[in-house]
């Protein structure tokens, strides 16, 4: 893009793109909660564990056909558009797009040969849990027999949207479309959720509920992703056209090259680092419980930990990668300003809503789906390794952009500990065990990258703000776990409706203990000079009394 006086600055970019991610939380968070709830309550348990190793299939199929392209794509796209121009970001992208398609082939062809393998382990893993009522595993087997092509075309149709998706939407988080981003965004986590909720409820009205809930469900995750890919399709092409306009700012010599320099080397350690999260991952770890009832346990808890993970990081979604490299060229700050100011915001986010998660998952789960109140230990387990492992991993960021690229590769590398680790862990503590296993491999990936972050470019932690937060988080968990002993206690057999009318009570107990949060934290100094500054400079609504708070 050409540089002229009417083009925001940085920090502007960065702030609004910060305000957009926030706007639309609400949205995805009700909608989300409201899906997942409906799932977890009307699909048996086997049902529900049936799908998430489906999920976890496509999970693992879309890792390979990345290629490390979804995390490289945000850094080269800003780069090659500087360098040359819009044409040669379309030509980056049809050689990505290109690759990708010949990988998913093969999986495709693979999938469609070895078809009955795969649905034949399904089968057996319904078989072989005792905890499945004999009715509901005839049934589920039934399914896998007669409608088990339908798991392998979703599985398809998911891979190829997720092509489209990917590089799409990497291609405006390259640019800083947050409004743009995030509308797609909500649109493509709310309508399959919605369509499934359709489906749930409309199965309920046949004559086999539990049949044509999985099938419906099957079918919206294969529809849903096409509305979210033409429209990302739209902005992505009108993003495009401008950039046509202008020449490329700094025009390159090596205009015959077919990718920027450095783009393969870049791509290779950022495929190792999304294979490495896939492996320390949820998707992974469900295929090695040891029941199909495990595998639901564990999909609901680490669902339910990396839904809320995914809300407190959503202000800073698409940001960090793209800020730390335009930082590094020149365009405004230091490396080491954006990285502590990165940093506060997780803290003032994570640490908090953290530690109330904890608190408050179990009456959660044992008013919203009390079959799955076991999970909790999931929670417990996971909370504090993943939350603080997206604290660690900011440096990681900044390590990547700066292309220390044996360091992060030796830091993905050790999250394969998990391997190792889920072997000792999961015989004794069985699939809490597989949990602790992966967060805990995430978590020494992330120490590993902030040392040497903090030895080569001298990053810096905000510890002065990190005890504010810690101080203020504290006297929050003492208000959250007071108020709730004053409520009536959840037992098994308390109905569904009694369960449900103590919603509002949680409800009002997590809001006034957020305000308690933010009133403490201003005892305690409130934000850093710097980062007031700059939230006085956003147009935000009711800014003269947030200022005032924090």
């Amino acid at each position: 893009m050409s540089n002229n006086k009417s083009t925001p600055s940085l920090s502007h970019q960065v702030s609004r793109a910060v305000i957009w991610n926030t706007v639309f939380v609400p949205l995805r968070m009700i909608s989300e909660v409201a899906a997942t709830t409906l799932k977890l309550t009307v699909l048996p348990m086997a049902a529900y564990g049936l799908l998430a190793l489906v999920s976890g299939a496509a999970s693992a199929f879309g890792t390979w056909i990345d290629m490390g392209t979804t995390r490289a794509l945000p850094k080269f796209i800003p780069e090659t558009m500087r360098a040359r121009g819009a044409y040669g970001v379309l030509r980056l992208l049809t050689i990505v797009f290109l690759a990708q398609v010949v990988v998913l082939l093969g999986i495709a062809g693979t999938l469609a040969w070895q078809q009955q393998s795969y649905l034949d382990s399904l089968a057996s893993r319904v078989r072989e849990d005792m905890r499945i009522d004999q009715a509901a595993q005839t049934l589920l087997q039934s399914i896998i027999s007669s409608q088990g092509w339908m798991f392998i075309a979703v599985i398809i149709v998911m891979l190829v949207m997720g092509v489209c998706y990917d590089m799409l939407m990497a291609y405006l988080n390259s640019f800083f479309k947050q409004r743009a981003w995030n509308g797609i965004a909500l649109l493509a986590g709310l309508l399959p959720q919605l369509l499934a909720a359709v489906a749930i409820i409309a199965a309920q009205f046949s004559d086999e509920p539990l049949r044509w809930s999985v099938v419906g469900i099957l079918v919206t995750a294969a529809m849903a992703p096409s509305f979210a890919v033409c429209i990302a399709l739209w902005h992505v092409v009108s993003i495009w056209r401008e950039g046509a306009d202008n020449p490329a700012i700094e025009p390159s010599r090596d205009t015959n090259h077919w990718l920027p320099d450095g783009f393969l080397k870049y791509s290779g350690v950022s495929y190792l680092m999304t294979m490495t999260d896939f492996i320390a991952s949820k998707g992974f770890a469900v295929y090695l419980t040891s029941s199909i009832s495990d595998a639901a346990l564990l999909w609901a808890g680490a669902s339910l930990v990396g839904m809320v993970l995914s809300y407190l990081y959503t202000p800073l979604v698409g940001i960090t990668v793209p800020l730390f490299t335009r930082v590094r060229s020149g365009e405004g700050g230091t490396i080491q300003g954006a990285y502590r100011s990165i940093v506060r915001i997780q803290l003032f986010l994570l640490v908090p809503g953290g530690i109330a998660l904890m608190l408050l998952a179990q009456p959660a789960l044992s008013i919203l789906t009390p079959q799955y109140r076991d999970a909790v230990y999931i929670v417990y387990v996971l909370v504090p390794c993943l939350f603080i492992e997206s604290l660690l991993t900011m440096a990681h960021n900044v390590l990547i952009v700066y292309e220390k690229l044996t360091i992060v590769t030796i830091g993905r590398l050790l999250t394969l500990v998990v391997i190792p680790l889920g072997f000792i862990l999961s015989p004794v503590y069985g699939v809490v065990g597989l949990a602790l296993a992966y967060g805990l491999a995430r978590v020494i990936a992330g120490i590993w990258a902030t040392v040497w972050g903090w030895r080569i470019i001298h990053l810096e932690w905000p510890w002065q703000f990190t005890w504010r937060v810690i101080g203020a988080s504290t006297i929050m968990a003492g208000g959250i776990y007071g108020a709730t002993q004053l409520l009536p206690p959840l037992a098994v057999t308390t109905g569904i409706w009694e369960r449900l009318a103590l919603l509002p009570g949680y409800g009002v107990i997590a809001v006034v203990n957020a305000l308690l949060f933010l009133v403490m934290l201003r005892v305690f100094g409130g934000l850093e000079a710097s980062d007031r500054v700059q939230l006085s400079r956003i147009n935000l609504p009711f800014k003269r009394y947030l200022m005032k708070v924090l």
